[in-house]
């Protein structure tokens, strides 16, 4: 229902630009590692990533991807513990604003997500899914027309079923690579 939902959105928004010949499309992977921020339970673990770009405006990103981060396993300074770290799995909707779209040269920029989040614990057979946001920052530099080098950080905040939250930092560095204008 949501893919649905967020596909005619994105067909929406796509469609008056297609015709004027805006769009660009891209693709990416990144790797890196992830920040539990105030949680005891996890420990700093690793995120890997792949992104659709898809350019709306000269200075406009959209990216559709898809996380997946393994936590470390939690230590505790009282006892000895066997859990295992939370596993993420992250469906993103990112806005990404400044830069630009290919070319070469460094173009920072500024990000702000949504995303669905499916944790899991496999030790002890929990699955939680919840909505969240992103924000982050980062640098492109392109080291040809139709590929860049791409860096950022971001923050997730991810609500529980309890009414709090889980929040979380990465830092990644991957690959984009161009095949529109």
């Amino acid at each position: 229902m949501r893919v649905g939902l967020i596909s005619i959105l994105l067909m929406c928004f796509l469609m008056p630009s297609a015709h004027a010949g805006m769009i660009g499309l891209g693709a990416g992977v990144s790797g890196g590692l992830e920040f539990p921020i105030a949680q005891q339970d996890q420990k700093q673990g690793s995120v890997f990533g792949f992104k659709a770009r898809i350019k709306l405006l000269p200075i406009i990103v959209i990216e559709p991807g898809l996380n997946f981060t393994r936590y470390g396993n939690p230590e505790f300074d009282d006892f000895t513990s066997d859990l295992e770290g939370a596993k993420v799995t992250a469906y993103c909707l990112d806005a990404v604003l400044g830069g630009s779209f290919g070319g070469v040269g460094v173009k920072p920029y500024g990000l702000f997500g949504i995303g669905y989040y499916a944790t899991s614990l496999d030790q002890v057979g929990t699955e939680n899914k919840n909505t969240g946001w992103s924000t982050g920052f980062g640098v492109e530099i392109g080291v040809a027309s139709k590929v860049g080098l791409d860096f950022r950080g971001h923050v997730a905040v991810i609500s529980t079923d309890g009414g709090g939250t889980k929040k979380s930092g990465a830092v990644t560095a991957g690959i984009n690579f161009y095949f529109g204008k």
